[in-house]
């Protein structure tokens, strides 16, 4: 509970800058909480001039007119100093412009954040965002509700929380960069809520966020695809096995592998292709059908055929098939897609317009991400022009 020391403070002014035809100006409403002023609003009442007695905040005269006027300026104040009063009772002191946006139907007083992170999310899945991406954010939102508390209204956040909330994310042993990105998506829930009308000030606004560069690229070289392709499997480890060299000679992600159907196979002048729209962006991706990924489908009789096993699953299996043939990196599911990446810009030599078409991507930008050039393909280019 605040103390008796924090006071509201509503005054009106004409603006005698605005004075119409009729020698009358507009009354403007100013607010100040603790002595800090809102941005003035119009009040929608116009007097003449030298009627407004600015020392008692009346106009003067006896007039129904002046009475009517006097009357509606003391119902605004009233509603104002309400405003702060009863949020003032419940052991919150809203600011001079909150107060003001609340009067003027712009903040809503109800909206905690786990409601406008709820309400953001809804509208992601009208929007039609892949599964993966909704879960994302909500992954987001229960690290800032676990720091905020579910109770805590949206506009009573300010950069005090946000900064708050970076360390302690930070304490966590996340990584740099995951911190960043979390916050990036807190900044997109309160720029929502501006939006809808349910906050006027967005906290994360401005804050500088400091990237690491915290990229993996690790990616499996053609040795140890090779360990994985000549090693006597377990059925069900070849399972796996199968379905990580198919990513890693499609760069499919394993949504868009187990999404994966017969109609997007096809042909186009005699070669055999993939093309799908990926889960996750509905961007299109086109791609080559390697003789390994060609093999892989036939030996299950079609792609319709081809083993799916759940990305936690499959995960797990992983760890055990890299100690099995001694490969010392964590193998995931995505690494086939980086794995991928690297054997066509370093083995095939393709251009990062071309691999970012592969993957699905809509510019270059993001190939950084998957692999990048090294030596086999400085040395390839350096031998087939300088040499």
């Amino acid at each position: 509970m605040r103390t008796s020391i924090d006071k509201i403070r509503v005054r009106f002014a004409q603006r005698r800058a605005s004075i119409n035809s009729s020698g009358k100006c507009g009354v403007a409403c100013r607010i100040r909480v603790n002595g800090k002023k809102a941005r003035e609003f119009a009040t929608g009442l116009s007097i003449e001039s030298i009627k407004w007695d600015s020392k008692s905040q009346q106009v003067k005269g006896a007039t129904e007119a002046a009475r009517e006027c006097n009357r509606k300026l003391n119902a605004i104040r009233y509603e104002i100093e309400d405003i702060f009063q009863t949020q003032r009772s419940q052991g919150r002191v809203l600011s001079a412009q909150e107060v003001a946006d609340v009067y003027n139907r712009k903040l809503s007083l109800v909206y905690p954040v786990s409601r406008l992170a709820s309400s953001f999310v809804d509208e992601l899945i009208t929007k039609d965002r892949s599964p993966k991406t909704i879960l994302r954010y909500k992954r987001c939102y229960r690290y800032l509700l676990e720091y905020l508390g579910d109770d805590l209204l949206a506009s009573s956040v300010d950069k005090k929380h946000v900064s708050g909330f970076w360390r302690w994310l930070k304490q966590r042993d996340l990584k740099n960069d995951y911190c960043n990105k979390i916050t990036q998506a807190c900044f997109g829930l309160f720029r929502f809520g501006i939006r809808e009308g349910h906050i006027s000030t967005n906290p994360f606004e401005g804050m500088s966020l400091e990237w690491t560069s915290e990229v993996d690229i690790t990616c499996l070289s053609l040795g140890e695809v090779a360990k994985l392709k000549s090693h006597a499997w377990s059925t069900k480890l070849q399972k796996v096995v199968d379905s990580f060299l198919f990513m890693c000679y499609t760069g499919l992600h394993i949504c868009d592998y187990q999404e994966l159907k017969p109609s997007d196979q096809y042909i186009i002048n005699g070669s055999e292709w993939l093309k799908i729209k990926r889960v996750k962006t509905k961007v299109g991706a086109s791609i080559p059908l390697h003789s390994y990924a060609k093999q892989i489908i036939d030996k299950y009789g079609g792609i319709e055929n081809l083993p799916r096993i759940s990305g936690q699953k499959s995960n797990d299996y992983l760890k055990l098939v890299a100690e099995t043939v001694g490969i010392e990196k964590n193998l995931t599911n995505k690494m086939a897609r980086k794995t991928f990446t690297d054997m066509a810009l370093n083995e095939f030599n393709m251009s990062h317009e071309s691999v970012a078409a592969m993957l699905g991507h809509t510019s270059t930008r993001q190939i950084k991400h998957y692999g990048s050039v090294n030596e086999r393909r400085i040395f390839a280019e350096w031998k087939e022009k300088a040499l």
